[in-house]
């Protein structure tokens, strides 16, 4: 799960340039059993900031759209407990399910929201927008009564946004198939020779940005793969 507040600055952002996302905390990454939430910067994502940002009637719609070049976006990933599902309806189509359920998911949720309000603040932030339902803070007020606020919104639709930054474990690799869908190597427990080499494969969510670990997993995967070969033409 992730989620991100927008702050906005007397100085113009530029959020297009530099490097993207090159700045991350981890101060709260485990809050106290391993499990917790890593914040970043982040880089221009126009299609995404406007699509939160928009959500609103026509006249704040606007009013976000032409503050982008001075805003900031802060954001976290959270490491959850429970997770995802997502099943096959009656007409074939895919149905989704996700929602934080575990109360330690919706505190570290929570948390996270607060520390990215503080961390604009403290930065010099003019505003704080957030989603499509909470009002637009503006400096001067107090901070802590704007984040009481959002504890009082439920977590999704019609509510505090939240957003899956990087899907993990829908084909999770394992030793008992009833649990896992392709073996520790990779390979599909029920079908020879299918492979899953990316982050569907993960155990578990790795509660950070899986790129590298993604690497790894693939260049694992195809040694597997290579060795399998090799051993088939002996």
């Amino acid at each position: 799960p992730s989620a991100g507040v927008f702050g906005v600055y007397a100085e113009p952002q530029d959020a297009w340039w530099g490097p993207p996302q090159a700045a991350v905390m981890d101060e709260f990454r485990d809050l106290g059993d391993g499990y917790g939430i890593l914040v970043e910067g982040s880089q221009w994502y126009s299609g995404v900031f406007a699509f939160q940002l928009s959500r609103r009637d026509g006249k704040q719609a606007k009013e976000a759209m032409s503050k982008l070049g001075r805003m900031a976006d802060f954001l976290f990933i959270l490491r959850d407990h429970t997770g995802g599902q997502v099943t096959i309806d009656d007409a074939g189509e895919a149905v989704h399910t996700y929602a934080l359920t575990d109360e330690r998911d919706v505190a570290a949720y929570r948390q996270g929201l607060r520390v990215l309000a503080k961390l604009h603040e403290a930065a010099g932030a003019e505003e704080l927008w957030f989603g499509a339902t909470p009002r637009v803070w503006k400096r001067g007020e107090d901070l802590d009564a704007w984040c009481d606020e959002l504890d009082r919104l439920h977590i999704g639709a019609g509510g505090l946004f939240i957003g899956s930054a990087h899907q993990m474990g829908t084909a999770r690799m394992g030793t008992d198939p009833a649990t896992s869908v392709a073996r520790p190597t990779g390979e599909l427990h029920d079908t020879a020779g299918v492979w899953i080499g990316d982050t569907s494969a993960f155990p578990t969510p790795s509660g950070a940005n899986p790129m590298l670990t993604c690497m790894a997993l693939a260049h694992r995967t195809a040694e597997q793969i290579s060795g399998t070969r090799h051993e088939e033409t002996r």
